[in-house]
């Protein structure tokens, strides 16, 4: 009686660890078309031949009420590293109807010298199409967000917004239903050591 009890236990901890893992598979590979779009940027601030190089990355479909990221790389080039010590800001700005855009809209960043980046999350709640635009710009250090960007470069961006997709909560049910067939798991091994024990 017993044996079938333990026999039971680990059937049960195996299709729950199957389950687990079946769920964190279906959530990982919810992946999204990505394009990415490059620009560049003069010295507008110090009238240099220095350029900044731009890359925007992101999806091209969003899901309605989930998190979609947006990602802005930058870099000086050689010329412009010569300069960096005069104190340039990378400003840039997204907008996007019909979505809440987290951490805030517009990020200025000192500008160093080597690759950096900045990212936005785009929250849909529409789902008609979504147009959103970046507005960037490379000023002084002496740039001030109480005052509107004037954009040296605009991107468009255009997004088809889905329905429905893999929410979260497939994420979490299968993070508890793996570690619900790892107690069984567990349990099933001291159980049957104990059993042993018993006979012996």
């Amino acid at each position: 009686m017993k044996k079938n009890r333990l026999t039971t236990l680990l059937i049960i901890a195996i299709i729950l660890l199957l389950a687990g893992v079946g769920l964190l598979a279906m959530r990982a590979n919810q992946t999204l078309e990505t394009t990415t779009q490059t620009q560049t940027l003069s010295d507008w601030a110090y009238g240099t031949a220095g350029m900044l190089k731009v890359m925007v990355s992101h999806p091209t479909e969003l899901f309605v009420n989930q998190k979609n990221t947006v990602s802005l790389t930058f870099e000086p080039d050689t010329t412009l590293e010569q300069y960096l010590a005069n104190g340039y800001v990378f400003d840039a700005e997204f907008d996007a109807a019909g979505s809440v855009i987290t951490p805030r809209k517009r990020i200025m960043t000192p500008l160093e010298k080597g690759r950096q980046s900045i990212s936005w999350e785009i929250v849909p709640f529409t789902t008609f199409e979504v147009t959103g635009i970046i507005k960037m710009s490379l000023a002084d250090s002496n740039q001030s967000g109480a005052y509107a960007i004037s954009p040296q470069v605009s991107l468009d961006l255009a997004f088809q917004v889905k329905q429905t997709g893999i929410p979260q909560t497939v994420l979490i049910v299968g993070l508890i239903t793996i570690g619900l067939g790892l107690f069984l798991l567990l349990a099933y091994t001291v159980l049957k050591k104990n059993t042993h024990r018993t006979k012996g």
